[in-house]
């Protein structure tokens, strides 16, 4: 049990927030200028079931361009559906108030304070206010309000559920990770497929010979001899070798692809194999350090493509 509260400083995000004291994690009310929420009446009980209808039941109501994520809440008999953009949170946090993604903690939106807002409005400067319209939580000129008192937004009014917010930069930086890893996984599965390939070769080309030294056995016993296995020990164990060098080859290899190394052609000659790679300039140092550790050549053909040269021993 932790004696510590993993609460955030609480804010209230408005187009007009400005002079946000420092702090280590900061919690969010979003104001309806940050979310758009729909209430309907679906006969499902939990909440992850109502969660997966909410990007059908709120298209209509979003920008095609954006990516928006979603909660839900229990409202009575029916549900209210939330979307807001993670993008566009931490644009303003960063742009308003310096403050950057990492620090967003937990989210909550203003409609979740209806029981505050059904006896006082909620001021959020000197000229605007947070009050019901409709039963939904809107913004309005203190102008049209008839009400003189106003509740002042401090950490008391925090509402009992929050949502975790869904990092925009987090989710891009992890999809960018996620397609540089299909990729390198991709590679990978085509140099195994293409040392399997070679190795069937070999094992073909090893099963034949054999059959062939069984019936020359059968026809000339004589040669089984202590001299003639040594020889053909001797051979299979020199392509073994070379299966080996191969197999440390494309190991090496492997190293040096990544999202930022990009492997364009893969040639096997006799003594050698050379790859060409399409490399972004910040990553020669990598490419430079895994090649010399593992004894390889490099010819740096221009500024984004090199090739590799690797001895097959």
């Amino acid at each position: 049990m932790s004696f510590f509260s993993s609460n955030g400083t609480l804010l209230l995000l408005h187009k007009k927030l400005e002079g946000v004291r420092k702090a280590s994690k900061y919690d969010l009310v979003l104001s309806p200028q940050f979310y758009i929420v729909t209430r309907e009446k679906i006969p499902v009980k939990y909440a992850f079931q109502a969660k997966k209808l909410a990007p059908s039941i709120l298209d209509d109501l979003l920008p095609a361009d954006d990516r928006y994520e979603f909660e839900v809440k229990r409202d009575g008999d029916s549900w209210l559906f939330f979307a807001y953009s993670p993008k566009e949170i931490e644009e303003f946090l960063k742009s308003c108030c310096n403050i950057p993604a990492h620090r967003i903690g937990k989210i909550y939106f203003a409609d979740q304070l209806k029981e505050v807002l059904k006896k006082l409005p909620i001021g959020i400067d000197e000229e605007n206010a947070i009050t019901l319209v409709d039963g939904f939580a809107t913004i309005v000129p203190r102008s049209m309000l008839q009400s003189d008192r106003y509740a002042r937004f401090t950490p008391k009014l925090r509402p009992k559920h929050s949502y975790a917010f869904k990092q925009f930069s987090k989710r891009a930086k992890d999809t960018k990770l996620s397609k540089g890893n299909i990729i390198a996984a991709s590679l990978l599965f085509l140099l195994g497929l293409f040392f399997f390939l070679d190795g069937y070769g070999y094992k073909r080309a090893i099963s034949k010979e054999e059959a062939g030294l069984d019936k020359l056995y059968e026809e000339n016993p004589q040669l089984r001899s202590k001299l003639v296995r040594d020889s053909i020990k001797e051979k299979y164990e020199n392509i073994e070798k070379r299966e080996r060098s191969i197999r440390n080859l494309l190991d090496s290899y492997s190293q040096l692809t990544s999202k930022k190394t990009i492997l364009d052609r893969l040639e096997l000659k006799e003594h050698k194999m050379v790859g060409r790679f399409m490399v972004t300039p910040s990553e020669m140092k990598h490419i430079l350090s895994v090649t010399t550790a593992e004894n390889l050549k490099i010819k740096k053909q221009n500024a984004a493509v090199v090739e590799i040269e690797g001895e097959i021993k």
